[in-house]
């Protein structure tokens, strides 16, 4: 199989992976609730420790693919993934649940980065930006539908779901097997190209060389802080609109369906448009038009009065959202070392962090000031998040000619 054929299959997968997580994980607290009669507390406590747990996966995933390559690390994981919704599907005590749950958190974070450096690994540099548009565009697709579908074939946090999405992923398992399988390995210098791989070396060199590298690459470490600020934003947004609706309006479940449904089809309808022209965007300007775009639809939201405002600051805060993530892979993947890509992927996981702080902090404030102030207050995270990219961009290489001069049959 090509190189071109590979990727397309790695983002179809991505796709087909998104659909089997979202009719399972959005029901999980459904599951933990009434069919293993879980406290209320439990259930937070069992589901907040994700974000660890995604944190650890996706840096030692990221880290081992570099040590024994992208194939055993994904294959691994989903394996894995499987074996966690079995459990789930059959267990039926708390402890059980706490270690497939963390289990499956763990394994499905490490499969993510590792297939973001497949991806990258399969394609040109210059139409990276392209591709990881394309990958994003999948995942999301896989979870505006799966609830959905979830929903209306009766998935709603039963056992039966958990059977469900352990089949997916058994069939897209010999999927992974022949997309990830190297094509050749790069030269010792790390120079890579599309279908070549690095040079493979121990696990402890690895995970040791990435640990450094957060130490020691400050445009890592500065990106990492932007990526964090970033997802204290966008990460849970739902939660503060929740919380601000819950407060300020009678009809608070509808006004949050309408404006979080405005936010899965923006995601989608747009991306679509941009995604085969992100190859043409310069990642650091998309990256500083996306954070404005952020911060404008969070002053949006700050100043709503009515739901068509909160429809239309969504669309803005989702424009921001598009050019950002792509982007944000594309400044990561130009400063990674060739060998060290699945580790500095791995880190970017780190940026989850965000799904705890975005939450946490715009709690208080909300309670001491008011909605206008939280929406104000953690969308000028973004701008600061500007200001970092703008910094750090200057450091960041751009693709050299002769990569960016691949003919277009070989990545398209």
């Amino acid at each position: 199989m090509s190189s071109p054929a590979r990727a397309r299959t790695l983002v179809t997968g991505s796709a087909i992976m998104s659909l089997g997580n979202s009719i399972t994980v959005p029901f999980l607290a459904i599951y933990l609730r009434t069919e293993l009669h879980v406290s209320i507390s439990t259930v937070g406590l069992l589901l907040g420790c994700a974000i660890l747990f995604a944190i650890i996966g996706g840096f030692l995933g990221g880290a081992l693919s570099d040590s024994i390559g992208r194939r055993p690390v994904m294959v691994a994981a989903i394996l894995v993934v499987i074996a966690s919704f079995a459990g789930l599907a059959i267990g039926g005590d708390v402890v059980t649940a706490f270690v497939c749950t963390a289990t499956l958190t763990t394994a499905s974070s490490s499969f993510s980065p590792v297939a973001k450096v497949l991806l990258s690994d399969l394609v040109a540099p210059a139409d990276r930006p392209r591709w990881f548009s394309y990958q994003y565009l999948a995942i999301n697709a896989g979870y505006a539908i799966g609830p959905l579908l979830g929903t209306a074939v009766g998935l709603t946090g039963d056992r039966t779901s958990f059977v469900v999405a352990a089949g997916i992923y058994a069939l897209y398992l010999p999927v992974v097997v022949m997309v990830a399988a190297p094509a050749r390995t790069a030269p010792a210098d790390g120079n890579t190209g599309p279908g070549m791989v690095p040079m493979p070396q121990g696990w402890c060199t690895a995970l040791r060389r990435t640990v450094l590298a957060l130490v020691t690459d400050r445009r890592l470490a500065w990106l990492l802080i932007a990526a964090i600020l970033l997802e204290t934003v966008h990460n849970k947004i739902s939660v503060l609109l929740a919380q601000h609706f819950a407060g300020s309006a009678a009809n608070s479940a509808y006004l949050l369906g309408a404006v979080m449904t405005t936010n899965a089809v923006a995601v989608i309808g747009l991306q679509t448009v941009l995604a085969r022209h992100m190859s043409r965007f310069d990642p650091l300007r998309a990256m500083t038009a996306g954070g404005v775009l952020t911060f404008a639809g969070m002053a949006g939201f700050a100043v709503s009065a009515q739901l068509w405002h909160y429809v239309a600051a969504m669309v803005v805060f989702t424009l921001g959202e598009v050019l950002i993530v792509p982007s944000e892979f594309t400044l990561l993947d130009r400063i990674a070392p060739a060998d060290l890509r699945g580790g500095y992927f791995g880190a970017q996981t780190l940026s989850q962090l965000g799904g705890f702080t975005g939450p946490y902090f715009g709690s208080l404030i909300l309670s001491a000031y008011g909605g206008t102030a939280m929406f104000l207050a953690i969308g000028s995270l973004a701008l600061v998040s500007v200001v970092i990219y703008v910094f750090v961009g200057r450091q960041v290489p751009t693709p050299s000619p002769v990569a960016a001069g691949t003919p277009r049959g070989e990545t398209s």
